[in-house]
């Protein structure tokens, strides 16, 4: 199952168009009661769709933004002319946050959280490997992730590969899905389920 779009209320369908584009967001439906966006990073979209009445300011459903530079950000929209209701902060969750609303009201927060907007220490399953996987980054942009619960074992396998460059790690899995999605983020998406299986069989390395 995957997150196809989350699809939010608007009063002033250009008005709440117009905000969604400055943001960064990209426009690729629009009808005179929809519209529907991609997103500069991922897979998954944003919509809009016009509601009469009030839109919920209170107990309703909040978006979140990640932003590679949260204060650069808030710095761009202020000259912009949009209105921050909460100020940048670094939360005792780890993530570090502002607020606004969009022209309907609907909450927005633009955060940045690195590895941990998905693997906090916190996180209640455990990662199955712990601090033996290496990322072994070859020419011609192939990779390969070896099991390698020491440097002599590491070393050998990158002799193995005439075209190897370079090693990063080790990782537990959970570090090594959040370096993927935050630095090669189509590779992630290509192969996380074909990681996340090797992890748990009894191979010692792939590649991708």
């Amino acid at each position: 199952m995957r997150l196809n779009q989350v699809t939010a209320p608007a009063s002033n369908l250009d008005a709440s168009v117009n905000f969604y584009q400055m943001l960064g967001l990209r426009l690729i439906v629009k009808s005179p009661h929809y519209a529907r966006f991609e997103l500069p990073r991922g897979e998954a979209t944003f919509s809009l769709h016009v509601v009469e009445g009030p839109v919920a300011r209170e107990n309703a459903p909040q978006l979140y933004f990640e932003c590679a530079n949260v204060d650069f950000e808030v710095r761009r929209l202020k000259h912009a002319g949009i209105a921050i209701e909460h100020e940048p902060k670094a939360q005792s969750w780890l993530w570090y946050e502002a607020w606004l609303r969009d022209p309907a009201g609907n909450s927005i927060c633009l955060f940045n959280a690195g590895e941990n907007r998905r693997y906090p220490p916190w996180r209640i399953d455990a990662p199955p490997a712990i601090d033996t996987l290496h990322l072994v980054i070859r020419e011609g942009e192939q990779w390969s992730l070896v099991k390698a619960p020491d440097e002599k074992t590491l070393r050998a396998f990158q002799e193995s590969l005439p075209d190897a460059t370079t090693a990063l790690g080790p990782f537990d899995l959970f570090a090594l899905l959040a370096m993927l999605e935050r630095e090669w983020p189509e590779t992630f998406l290509a192969h996380e389920e074909k990681i996340r299986a090797f992890v748990i069989s009894d191979e010692t390395s792939i590649s991708f």
